[in-house]
């Protein structure tokens, strides 16, 4: 593609106030991977949810936002499982939860236009502990606001909101968070086994807002989530994972809108995030925790989303020790990004790879850096498990604004990054000069930086 033509594509897409989206199509011929996109996608199986409605207030709930309506959705959720499944309407009406929503298989929880779930900031509500995966490390902690552990065919739809309530409850936990994530981490390194790692009561690990844990056949549709603690959407060792249209206003530190964990075979698309980190991530545990368990995040298709106000765009790490690989990214468009719009980071204790990743169409109107790549990211405790990182390709992107250095790729001098293609790649204005740095079999073709263009394998 001419650079004409991608200005004509920025000129739609600015117009369009990131209305119109970009349709370049995945390049096939060069694909290194076994799995195509439309091969993931056909794989993807969405839940089998029997047709009959039940509606939550005829199991007690009353939709005056003081009534704790758990009772009631515990007491729905158990007669529908009995009853082979079927969907939980929660209808118009403001509804309080003191506690957590445990799915169960063949359920879709949905929430009708106008409906309104406010959880509680009582920490007690959220117990006992569940098995999750916190910040890449296996652990017993508070409930997550919405769980599922070894379910199928789950669904979580609708017009509703979910409000997490974080301002002044579960939230604040992070600047007490510090002595119990080293712990745990510690923890994680040392193989202390799960279940002597108790971080209930008295412990400050914030909890994801919707956390399902070995589920396979999920779907996450058309609802919106506000103002949760931690992590929003966060999928652990699931596979078969549709989530669309699906918008996100949580602007808290932490709070990435999805999060893919160890899972596979997913679409994530036409989706909108203000976020107050990532708008996704893609994840795979931490050191050796994630070792052991040895289950990557592959096979993922992402396109036509949105990012309106984040931290970062979409992000690749740095939680991935088991691995991310064959990642399809088409059609991304980033409005207001703080800090790095691409990023792919890990850091002398991850090991684990990155590859096989492609990014055909973004389009960025501001940010600090529009591609970042490092294998040294925060402090690291050993030094002796460098990252792999390579065989990816981006094209097809134009940057209006970087505040920074467009593009910083920094490899390491004894393990450099690899195989990286960037094309057909337009930014209008860099405050710094990119830099590329520690890399080998690289290709840069038709990239353009101010007024200065790139057609080197060495870069300038």
């Amino acid at each position: 593609m001419k650079h004409n033509e991608i200005r004509i594509k920025f000129l739609l897409m600015f117009i369009g106030m990131g209305i119109v989206f970009m349709s370049f199509g995945f390049n096939n011929e060069k694909e290194k991977s076994s799995s195509t996109p439309e091969q993931i996608i056909q794989r993807i199986q969405l839940p089998a949810i029997p047709d009959k409605d039940y509606n939550l207030l005829d199991f007690g709930a009353i939709a005056d936002g003081e009534f704790d309506c758990k009772p009631a959705i515990d007491s729905a959720i158990i007669e529908i499982a009995q009853n082979g499944g079927g969907r939980l309407v929660i209808p118009e009406g403001d509804f309080l939860v003191n506690g957590p929503i445990h799915l169960k298989s063949h359920i879709d929880l949905h929430l009708e236009e106008g409906s309104k779930v406010y959880f509680s900031q009582n920490p007690k509500h959220y117990l006992p502990m569940q098995l999750v995966r916190w910040e890449g490390v296996e652990v017993y902690n508070y409930s997550p606001y919405i769980y599922a552990i070894n379910e199928t065919d789950i669904a979580i739809t609708g017009q509703g909101t979910f409000i997490g309530q974080g301002e002044g409850g579960i939230a604040e936990w992070r600047s007490k968070q510090k002595p119990d994530q080293n712990r745990l981490r510690d923890m994680g390194k040392k193989l202390v086994p799960v279940k002597e790692r108790l971080f209930g009561e008295g412990h400050y690990l914030r909890m994801s807002f919707i956390q399902l844990m070995h589920c396979t056949n999920i779907r996450i549709s058309d609802i919106t989530i506000e103002d949760v603690p931690f992590w929003v959407v966060h999928p652990t060792y699931c596979k078969s994972i549709t989530i669309n249209n699906i918008k996100v206003n949580s602007t808290r530190i932490n709070n990435d809108g999805v999060d893919l964990d160890s899972s596979e075979d997913a679409l994530i698309e036409d989706c909108t995030f203000n976020a107050g980190d990532d708008a996704i991530a893609i994840k795979s545990g931490r050191d050796n925790d994630a070792w052991k368990i040895n289950r990557p995040s592959k096979n993922i298709v992402i396109r036509n989303c949105l990012a309106k106000n984040v931290l970062h765009g979409i992000a690749f790490g740095s939680e991935m020790s088991g691995g991310v690989e064959n990642i399809y990214v088409n059609n991304l468009i980033m409005k207001n990004v703080k800090a790095y719009a691409i990023q792919f980071k890990s850091n002398l204790d991850r090991g684990g790879y990155i590859k096989n990743v492609y990014f055909d169409g973004v389009y960025i109107d501001n940010t600090k850096t529009a591609i970042y790549f490092t294998n040294d990211y925060h402090s690291y405790r050993g030094g002796n498990s460098p990252s792999d990182l390579h065989h990816i390709t981006i094209e097809n992107l134009i940057c209006k604004t970087a505040r920074g250095r467009s593009i910083d790729i920094v490899g390491l001098k004894d393990n450099p990054i690899n195989n990286i293609e960037l094309k057909n790649i337009l930014i209008l204005n860099e405050d710094k000069v990119s830099q590329v740095v520690n890399t080998e079999q690289t290709i840069y073709d038709n990239i353009t930086i101010g007024e200065k263009e790139i057609n080197n394998t060495i870069w300038p």
